[in-house]
């Protein structure tokens, strides 16, 4: 485009220039009289502001064009502070609710609960046949198996004859001593972690009782970051405590079960070990009347 325009000014200012020199100085014949110097001037000073404008045009293009891309950089630059604004006005709000919920919390007191007490037990001892089980089962006393022994009959048959010629797995005796024997340890396992589980709620409650003060307060003083990170250490370490409490008590049931078992079990080999008796005594000692008298005198 500028090309173009500067040679269309060069070929008029050519024509221009070719038609000053072809006319005379002065007029022929009278009139108006033409001076060729101050026409150049006028063609020279044309040519200039043909000149002029087509810079200024190219300018003007120029600009527009600087003008297009600054506006298209505003609007990024708008969007990308409109996108900056809605980030910190979320991590305003987030950091307000953490705040709030550190040094304001008060609706904690939603979540507290009454702690209930472990109910003491209550034991009749109307002739000392229960002497000492009150104070065992409320964790006042370490001697279980002494109380469970003295709650419990004691085994008479101790002779050498009663116990003579008992294999141990084939003995009647011998397994229904081994039930008493294995009674006598599970029970007292039972009182004593009874009793030790009582002691130890006792001995605790106060420390608790400091615990669910702190973690329901809504003072500064216990609701720093630090302090609820302590607040939950301290719980968890008395909640692994009671589970180690409770474990032992679960042990103590499982004890209890297998105890249980071996009643059962005894019992049902002694009806099969009876039932395989009495076809061995009718094999060989059959019930006709032949051989009758031999029946009644081995039988049994």
């Amino acid at each position: 485009m500028k090309k173009l325009t500067t040679a269309c000014s060069l070929t008029l200012v050519s024509g221009i220039a070719a038609f000053t020199l072809a006319m005379p100085a002065h007029a022929q014949f009278g009139g108006i009289t033409f001076d060729p110097t101050q026409s150049a001037h006028a063609i020279v000073q044309i040519t200039n502001e043909e000149k002029g404008l087509v810079a200024q045009a190219t300018q003007i293009a120029n600009g527009q064009q600087a003008n297009l891309t600054l506006s298209q950089q505003l609007i990024q630059d708008v969007q990308m502070a409109g996108t900056a604004l809605k980030i910190y006005q979320q991590s305003i709000t987030t950091y307000n609710t953490v705040f709030n919920n550190l040094k304001y919390f008060n609706s904690k007191q939603i979540w507290k609960t009454a702690e209930n007490a472990l109910m003491n037990t209550s034991v009749q001892n109307t002739y000392g046949e229960t002497a000492g089980l009150q104070s065992q089962l409320n964790g006042q006393s370490q001697n279980a198996s002494l109380v469970w022994k003295i709650m419990n009959l004691a085994i008479s048959g101790t002779s050498s004859s009663f116990w003579s010629q008992q294999i141990v797995g084939q003995s009647d005796r011998l397994s229904t001593l081994a039930h008493i024997e294995a009674m006598d340890a599970a029970s007292s396992q039972c009182l004593a972690a009874a009793g030790a589980y009582q002691a130890s709620r006792a001995a605790n409650m106060q420390a608790n009782s400091a615990l669910n003060t702190s973690i329901y307060d809504t003072t500064d003083a216990t609701n720093s970051e630090v302090e609820q990170l302590n607040l939950l250490n301290v719980s968890n370490a008395q909640r692994a405590e009671e589970e180690h409490a409770q474990g032992q008590l679960h042990a103590c049931m499982a004890a209890q079960a297998a105890v249980e078992n071996m009643d059962k079990r005894n019992a049902a080999s002694l009806t099969i070990n009876d039932a395989n008796n009495k076809l061995i005594a009718q094999a060989n000692n059959p019930t006709y009347a032949g051989n009758e008298s031999a029946t009644w005198t081995n039988y049994y």
